[in-house]
């Protein structure tokens, strides 16, 4: 019998909605709505930086520290400390990967092992569902509710709740992570607050998203466009991770 070629992790994981719009986009001379295209140069002061790291000293070209080049994790962990109002250790709590993509691939196979569950509210990024099942893990999904205002028509992504009594009904004693996208992609509901400060409330839920996690529950992985609002912390048996990120591609 011919051995199998693709690993079996790959099975439930071979669609890729941006793969068929970008297609669709360009057989139909469309405007691509599903990606960012920026159309604009990037600031002088990183051009100059370029190239004056380039053209100066040769031996800068090496391979730097796996976690971050450290005047870079350095700077982040100022930066972001700052806005958590905590101390952040830049050579054990920053790691800096290619891309949002990067960051959130090494998340999901450090933590996610066989057979957790991981609760995803949707609608939801293309990525966190194959991703999942990448690590071995379930997806277990929760919708977002639209809940139209007097005139029944949609004012602004704030009118799509998260049910609280259904989001902690998924629960159970396999699950590992909830993954929380703010501001929501494709909706942009943003989350006005999160589990580290108080209080905190998916859409108008009038529970603290902590209230909701049982005891033992173990990851909160928070992914933000742009900002950090929570960082690593420790709440009895369970810990949270903040991935802050910037995407031209996403803003």
């Amino acid at each position: 019998m011919r051995k199998r070629l693709q690993a079996r992790r790959l099975d439930r994981i071979d669609h890729n909605p941006w793969v068929v719009f970008t297609k669709l986009a360009s057989e139909c001379d469309a405007v691509n709505l599903g990606q960012g295209f920026p159309d604009f140069p990037p600031p002088d002061f990183a051009v100059e930086a370029f190239q004056q790291a380039i053209s100066g000293d040769f031996m800068l070209n090496q391979y730097t520290r796996a976690f971050g080049y450290p005047p870079l994790t350095k700077i982040l962990a100022s930066f972001f400390g700052k806005l958590l109002g905590q101390e952040i250790d830049p050579f054990e709590n920053v790691l800096v990967t290619v891309g949002a993509y990067g960051a959130l691939f090494t998340a999901f196979q450090a933590l996610v092992d066989e057979g957790d569950e991981v609760i995803i509210i949707e609608p939801s990024f293309d990525c966190y569902e194959p991703m999942t099942l990448m690590a071995g893990g379930r997806p277990v999904f929760v919708s977002l509710k639209l809940t139209p205002t007097k005139d029944r028509e949609l004012d602004s992504s704030s009118d799509w709740q998260l049910d609280p009594t259904e989001l902690a009904s998924k629960f159970t004693s396999r699950t590992k992570a909830l993954i929380l996208n703010t501001p929501n992609n494709p909706l942009g509901k943003v989350t006005e607050s999160l589990p580290s400060r108080d209080p905190s409330r998916l859409g108008s839920s009038p529970y603290s998203v902590t209230d909701l996690l049982p005891w033992g529950f173990s990851l909160f992985i928070c992914e933000v466009g742009g900002l950090p609002v929570m960082s690593s912390e420790d709440r009895g048996p369970w810990r949270s991770l903040a991935q802050g990120q910037h995407s031209p591609g996403k803003v």
